[in-house]
């Protein structure tokens, strides 16, 4: 990892338990979580406050999805990659840089990596 290489995270599910495993699956992989969030409404403020590289936003929650969120997130954040988490689409949706079924949680790591080395080239 280089010096140079930003990896600040934010947790966006309106599950507890999952954004506690999505932070410490992270922090394993030394990433920096600078914030979670149960919505996105609550997404949008933490965004700009924190400017993550990073952020991993559910598909379906209450208070603003993550289709409602990751524009507003985009126009504060225009240099964050924006990873969908869901567990009902299977495939990348238009708003997102990149997709992770939940069921496979324990791959963010890997591809939050490979999003910075494709970010690097």
């Amino acid at each position: 990892m280089s010096d140079q290489t930003s990896r600040k995270v934010l947790i966006v599910d309106d599950d507890p338990a999952v954004r506690q495993l999505l932070r410490l699956i992270l922090e394993v992989g030394d990433f920096d979580v600078v914030g979670e969030a149960s919505d996105g409404v609550e997404a949008v403020p933490q965004a700009i406050a924190h400017q993550p590289d990073f952020i991993v936003l559910d598909q379906q929650m209450p208070n603003r999805g993550g289709e409602e969120a990751a524009p507003l997130i985009r126009s504060m954040c225009p240099d964050a990659l924006i990873i969908a988490f869901s567990a009902v689409i299977d495939k990348k949706p238009l708003w997102a840089d990149a997709f992770l079924e939940k069921h496979h949680i324990g791959d963010v790591g890997p591809l939050v990596e490979g999003l910075i080395d494709l970010r690097a080239h």
